[in-house]
């Protein structure tokens, strides 16, 4: 409950800032590489996934060097678990099963632009909604869904390069996700697949822009 209070005075901000001043508008996408960490079966391993990430974005002018940004997006998070082998007496690690993991991204963040208005830096947070996750193991489909928590929260860092072309902006971001929150809801059960789990992730994406609101 307390997220839904978070989200909804930030949005009562975001939307009332942008009636006095200078804002943008616009849709991004991007690549997601990104794995799940923590504990894990017997000597198994995750690895990462290279995926897809689309979303929107407002950027509300506080300052004018300072805005605070909405960025909702949909986030392909899938991964692996990877499982020992011995070959020629050295241990290498194979793709055992794969975690189809999909989630909407909810990142409220502050971006600090440069003095010469070429680069940005950003923190802040962001709320994880699981919209689907399956474990594969190619020989059966098992759904998690209901062993991992409806609503997570992240950490997020980047830092981001600003292309201005006439009044809109083209913005490239590299951006940093680390999970505060234990994903599963299990912890009491000795037998889950994923007991203590978190998602973290690296995103590259390009957004473009549209000035709205006041200049």
């Amino acid at each position: 409950m307390k997220y839904k209070y978070l989200f909804t005075a930030c949005l009562i901000l975001f939307l009332s800032g942008g009636l006095f001043a200078q804002s943008y508008f616009g849709i991004y996408a991007g690549l997601n590489s990104g794995k799940l960490s923590g504990d894990s079966p017997g000597k198994f391993k995750y690895s990462s996934s290279l995926n897809m990430a689309v979303g929107l974005g407002l950027d509300i002018q506080l300052k004018e060097d300072v805005y605070l940004a909405f960025q909702p997006s949909y986030v392909d998070a899938s991964s692996k678990l990877q499982h020992p082998k011995e070959i020629e007496e050295e241990e290498v690690y194979q793709d055992s099963i794969s975690f189809d993991f999909k989630q909407i991204a909810l990142p409220i963040l502050m971006k600090l632009i440069s003095d010469n208005k070429k680069f940005q830096f950003s923190g802040g947070f962001e709320l994880i909604f699981p919209v689907k996750l399956i474990a594969d193991n190619t020989a059966e489909k098992i759904d998690l869904m209901d062993d991992i928590n409806k609503v997570n929260l992240n950490m997020l860092f980047g830092l981001g390069y600003r292309i201005p072309i006439n009044n809109n902006l083209l913005n490239i971001d590299l951006t940093y996700s680390q999970g505060l929150t234990n994903l599963a809801n299990n912890l009491d059960d000795p037998d889950s697949l994923m007991p203590r789990i978190r998602y973290t992730s690296f995103r590259l994406t390009a957004a473009w822009y549209l000035p709205i609101g006041k200049k």
